[in-house]
């Protein structure tokens, strides 16, 4: 068995993050018949299929995925080393992120613009989705870094705790007088909420059942840009952070009441496998995207939220 070449590794997990041969081909400038045929090679010293071809894309197979995890953790460790050389005066590699779709309206672009003026020579790769896909592409060490909405470690994720935001009733503007709104009477509104496995969903419906009530439910949306809609035009309101309300114009910005008898908080932290290389380019941008959320809640830019104790 001969031993897997960088550029096997690099054309392999290229191949598993796009989805796609020609894809994968077309972001490593290399021609596609050139990365297959590395890749068949990489198959036949393994002496196992890694990949599953369908006319839609590729996918990892079990031993695939096993041996994915592997590569991209000796390829972040040769940037890493390559890194650390080089000195802190020109850093090169690419870092994957993950931001849940609210986190992303508020941290997305001034994050992007701090990496890019303190580190030029990084590459940031930003994905944004629901959170618990993110936790699956951490797991699986395809994301370096992610936002999700947790305060402590658990096996195989480690979890730095930044921030508690708090969440509002979303509404039409002007249909209610009122500033706060007990949980109590948001039980009694007919709300449009992420599908019940969404995180926010499940952390909402928890908080009411402790206190003894249910929400009314009345549509599950997996769209942000769709729940704001429906809730600025009173046709149901929704229970959001007031990040997810960033960059909407006053003109057309829903009314937030506080909820209150309780409050309903939830956690944020920063959050990367557990056995992952923290060195180089991915430490570096985990402190960055620490003191950007920082000086996020510290401005007031971030509302509702407050920082976690340090």
């Amino acid at each position: 068995m001969s031993t897997p070449t960088l550029k096997q590794l690099r054309f392999f997990v290229a191949a598993v993050d796009w989805g796609s041969l020609s894809r994968a081909a077309s972001h490593l400038n290399v021609a596609q018949p050139a990365l297959s045929q590395q890749i068949a090679q990489l198959e036949a010293s393994l002496r196992n299929e890694l990949l599953t071809r369908t006319p839609r894309g590729v996918y990892p197979t079990e031993a695939g995925d096993r041996f994915y995890r592997h590569a991209r953790t000796i390829l972040r460790q040769v940037e890493g080393a390559v890194a650390d050389l080089t000195g802190p005066v020109k850093v090169i590699g690419r870092v994957a992120i993950g931001l849940p779709t609210s986190v992303a309206t508020i941290l997305a672009h001034p994050l992007l613009g701090a990496i890019l003026n303190r580190y030029p020579g990084i590459r940031p790769e930003l994905f944004e989705s629901l959170s618990g896909y993110l936790h699956e592409l951490i797991a699986r060490h395809r994301l370096e870094l992610a936002v999700l909405y947790r305060d402590r470690s658990s096996p195989g994720l480690t979890v730095r705790p930044i921030l508690r935001e708090e969440l509002f009733l979303v509404t039409k503007a002007g249909s209610m007088p009122a500033a706060s709104i007990t949980m109590r009477a948001v039980s009694q509104l007919p709300l449009v909420m992420p599908s019940p496995t969404h995180t926010l969903r499940t952390m909402i419906e928890a908080a009411f059942a402790q206190e003894g009530f249910a929400l009314n439910v009345i549509a599950d949306v997996d769209s942000l840009p769709t729940m704001r809609k429906v809730a600025a035009s009173g046709l149901a309101a929704t229970i959001l952070p007031v990040s997810a309300l960033s960059g909407i114009d006053d003109a057309q910005r829903p009314a937030m009441i506080r909820i209150v008898e309780p409050a309903i908080t939830r956690p944020l932290g920063l959050c990367y496998a557990a056995d992952q290389p923290f060195v180089g380019p991915t430490a570096l941008v985990a402190d960055l995207m620490v003191a950007e959320m920082r000086r996020l809640v510290e401005s007031g830019a971030w509302g509702g939220a407050v920082l976690a104790e340090p």
